[in-house]
């Protein structure tokens, strides 16, 4: 008798691709297999696409409908594979994203495998990595070798690329209780936590041969999520994967339209995407309408042409010029407002051009000291990653600092990217 194995799909809005990757489940040399596509309440395009494959009895389909607000609080492929895995009916489990695609023999070579080695339980395959642009059209393709035996594979092996057997599985769950780890610290790592896991019983085994083809597209979830802070940051603009864009203002979202980024004098070209659970972890604020109050880090001035920085809910004085310049503010954000506007703010501490131990830096405003980048943020210095400012389109007007004024202000802790920050907290693990 021919075994069962079974395929988890986790789906969350890849319209463009997720045909493609269903329709390589259904080009399988071999055909003995259950497909649970376990979406993560996609947008209707995603969904409609989806049902088109569910006449195929051998295909399962769950709709998590999680909520926007909820989406932070755990690592969400780990926990719709966990929904899958109980489900499940096959001697041998596998993996697959919607970006990703099995070749058609990729069922068959890995179960030939593991049926000529019932000592083996986990194999793990050569991978076709291919970049591509926002139509798909290739920037660079490598491809991610399998060719050793791996008895730590975390952070080497991708999870499409994978087949296990049904008894680790059950000895892992034994073990630790659970399936894949969904503390929401491991987004980056949901895998390499659970091959951690795996391979405290096993080693991985390699199949040399390419098995798989995953898509590296501006909007997948490693590129959205590379070199986000891990302390959260006000006066960024954040879009989602449905294309609203939130501001972070006094750490909440605030959702703001297109008319209304131009009249604060946004950038329209600095909005940063990232995965939606990292937009909704804030706290929902007021939408930012052109009738509300001025949203924070603005530079505004009054009738009277006196200029003045929005800063926690104050309205900060520039002293003169040479402050408003010192700082590196431009004439091109200045919005102009009415006292009316105005007074709705409480008045807040003035900004000086010369620094001391008095002075009050403001908010949000990068420095630099021999290729050391500080932000200015909670009324502290962080020392922050260059790629991080790249990222959030902060690199542009830095302000050069000497040794001697940086011993004016107290230091933070540095604000390193999320997933390096997670990497320190998988070592501990």
């Amino acid at each position: 008798m021919q075994p069962l194995i079974s395929i988890i799909l986790t789906s969350y809005n890849k319209p463009t691709l997720i045909n493609q990757v269903i329709e390589s489940v259904l080009m399988q040399t071999y055909n003995k297999w259950e497909l649970f596509i376990m979406d993560d309440n996609s947008c209707p395009e995603t969904i409609n696409i989806i049902k088109n494959y569910l006449d195929d009895p051998r295909i399962n389909y769950k709709n998590s409908f999680i909520q926007d607000n909820e989406r932070y609080k755990t690592t969400r492929y780990a926990t719709l594979i966990n929904e899958a895995l109980p489900l499940t009916r096959g001697d041998y489990i596998c993996y697959l994203t919607d970006d990703t695609m099995y070749l058609p023999n990729r069922l068959a070579e890995m179960l030939s495998f593991l049926e000529k080695h019932p000592e083996i339980d986990v194999v793990y395959s050569s991978q076709y990595v291919k970049y591509v642009d926002y139509n798909l059209q290739p920037i660079h393709e490598f491809v991610r070798e399998a060719s050793e035996i791996l008895y730590t594979a975390a952070n080497i092996v991708d999870h499409c690329s994978v087949m296990h057997t049904r008894r680790i599985l059950l000895k892992a769950y034994e073990k630790y209780c659970e399936y894949w780890d969904t503390n929401p610290l491991y987004w980056f790592v949901g895998d390499a936590m659970y091959w951690k896991r795996l391979n405290t019983f096993q080693p991985f085994y390699p199949i040399s041969k390419v098995l798989d083809i995953t898509f590296k597209t501006p909007f997948s979830f490693q590129n959205l999520y590379a070199n986000l802070p891990s302390k959260d940051l006000n006066g960024i603009l954040f879009s989602n994967s449905q294309g609203e864009v939130f501001l972070i203002d006094n750490l909440k979202r605030r959702l703001i339209s297109k008319d209304t980024l131009s009249y604060f004098k946004y950038n329209q070209n600095e909005i940063v995407l990232i995965p939606d659970p990292f937009i909704y972890k804030y706290a929902e604020g007021p939408p930012i309408t052109l009738t509300e109050s001025i949203p924070n880090l603005r530079v505004v001035q009054n009738e009277k042409k006196e200029l003045f920085y929005i800063e926690n809910n104050q309205k900060r004085p520039f002293i003169n010029t040479i402050a408003f310049r010192k700082f590196k503010f431009t004439v091109q954000e200045i919005i102009k407002v009415s006292k009316r506007s105005l007074d709705q703010f409480s008045d807040g501490p003035p900004i000086y051009a010369n620094l001391s131990n008095h002075t009050i830096l403001p908010e949000g405003k990068i420095f630099i000291y021999h290729n050391n980048y500080f932000i200015m943020t909670d009324g502290m210095l962080h020392p922050i990653d260059k790629d991080i400012l790249q990222k959030l389109y902060l690199l542009k007007n830095c302000i050069p600092i000497s040794k001697a004024n940086l011993s004016h202000f107290k230091i933070g802790p540095p604000i390193s990217s999320y997933p390096s920050h997670l990497a320190e907290e998988y070592r501990e693990e």
